[in-house]
């Protein structure tokens, strides 16, 4: 009888322990859930980067949610966030806090980094490196100083120089100035709002900037890791990978070196980009009706297939295991940490102006405490310290606007409006003010790229005249 009781005993501690076993497997390998496939849980592996692609209000970001939730319980997660899709999820910030030191981007780099963000052609670069190349900046004030210091000879430099100022002027007058480093960012989750820039070359140079000082962080600690330890989302990945028709650029390259550092990049994009980045990527494709794909991408007859096959609920999923037929996940998860934004540059104020004991909390309470299994209850302890330390600030700075975000109130909650913004009253005017700003921001925009458009012609006729008349020297 014992003996059977012990036999009994044996039957159930074994496949116990192998569950056990199993489990630890699995949360010690690199991957994500991206969905379901008979009614279990489907993984994506994250030995590649992650590609998630499919139309507008496809499901896309919603599925990032989900993943977001999921990725931050083993990895740190950054979200570059172009429209503010993802406030709350993680602690967010506007462009306007992060730092950038530009001292330490080789000057190599930099220029490749600003000719792509600014779309400068291959004349306008040379003269940007031969610029730069001493370095002896550490911002883009100090960047912007030297390029106008810089001394031409010719009437062809002139030219170019002040269209690579304007350029650079006009799309890097809110990035950099912040106090949040790169190292924080490696360090603790974070979501980067960029929809406080109004224009898409201003995402884009902030985003290409981001990469780039990640890209040098990591290759300064020199530590090539086996496994992922960092990963890194970029909404309108679109407007990165296929800004021109260029098969590799900058941006492929530092994303390619990006893998062997433990970071992952998931690249969200509403359209089949050209880049050759995709070729080493798994790829989540949401329903797409291929007649309308760029006459340059072409899919399988296979894959064209599947695509008609899956309804507009499923996606497909493209990676070393082949093609497979899912049902993606959809986000259940509420905004729960604190949101920092700032409004508007109000008199001759900016973000640097924030008291400094609060933007010392979100720096060490929200970046650097990276509690992964940490949920909604920790959280808003560190919310109401955030907003205690407001409180103690003096003078109220009437800039600074701190956010509690709560699935309780489903929605974001304004906490001590009266005490920063001094009166609802005022408040209400600066919305006004900055409601009449942005209208006339648009026609300024429409203006101003008219205008570059016209100064690249010039420049083009002007190098051309120039080639011209060195022949018949």
């Amino acid at each position: 009888m014992r003996c059977m009781d012990i036999l009994g005993i044996s039957a159930i501690v074994i496949p116990t322990s192998l569950i056990i076993a199993s489990l630890m497997k699995e949360f010690s390998a690199d991957n994500v859930t991206v969905g379901t496939r008979f009614m279990m849980p489907y993984k994506v592996s994250l030995d590649r980067h992650l590609c998630i692609l499919g139309p507008t209000r496809g499901g896309k970001s919603s599925l990032v949610k989900a993943m977001i939730k999921k990725l931050r319980r083993k990895y740190v997660v950054t979200v570059l966030d172009w429209h503010g899709e993802y406030t709350g999820l993680l602690p967010t910030l506007p462009t306007s806090a992060i730092n950038i030191d530009l001292e330490k981007l080789p000057p190599k780099l930099l220029t490749e980094i600003l000719g792509f963000g600014l779309g400068l052609n291959e004349p306008s670069m040379y003269m940007l490196y031969r610029m730069i190349r001493d370095g002896n900046y550490t911002n883009f004030n100090d960047l912007i100083n030297k390029i106008d210091n810089y001394l031409v000879s010719t009437r062809t430099e002139a030219e170019m120089k002040a269209a690579i100022l304007r350029r650079l002027e006009y799309s890097a007058m809110n990035i950099g100035k912040g106090i949040v480093d790169i190292n924080s960012l490696v360090e603790g989750d974070a979501v980067i709002d960029l929809s406080d820039l109004t224009i898409i070359e201003e995402k884009r140079l902030v985003s290409s900037l981001i990469l780039a000082a990640l890209y040098m962080h990591y290759m300064r600690r020199g530590l090539i890791e086996k496994g992922v330890r960092h990963v890194l989302i970029i909404e309108e990945a679109q407007n990165l990978l296929d800004i021109d028709s260029s098969s590799y650029s900058i941006i492929d390259h530092i994303i390619m070196e990006l893998a062997k550092y433990g970071l992952r990049v998931v690249l969200v994009s509403n359209a089949v980009p050209k880049s050759s980045i995709l070729k080493h990527c798994n790829i989540v494709l949401f329903k797409i009706n291929p007649e309308l794909l760029d006459g340059e991408i072409m899919f399988s007859r296979n894959l064209i297939n599947k695509l008609n096959e899956i309804s507009t609920e499923e996606a497909i999923v493209i990676s070393s295991k082949g093609i497979t037929r899912v049902r993606p996940l959809r986000a259940t998860i509420e905004p729960t940490h604190v949101v920092i934004r700032r409004l508007s540059e109000l008199g001759n104020g900016s973000f640097q102006d924030i008291n400094t004991n609060m933007i010392n909390s979100v720096n060490s309470n929200l970046l650097l405490n990276n509690k992964p299994m940490a949920e909604t209850d920790n959280q808003v302890s560190t919310n109401n310290e955030i907003v205690s330390r407001v409180n103690e600030a003096p003078g109220h700075d009437k800039r600074a606007m701190v956010r509690q975000v709560s699935p309780d109130n489903g929605g974001s909650t304004l906490l001590n409006s009266a005490v920063i913004n001094n009166g609802d009253s005022l408040f209400r005017k600066q919305i006004m003010e900055l409601e009449k700003e942005v209208v006339n921001l648009r026609d300024k925009v429409n203006e101003i790229e008219r205008i570059l458009d016209a100064d690249e012609k010039l420049i083009e006729k002007i190098l051309e005249l120039d080639g011209k008349l060195k022949n018949d020297m």
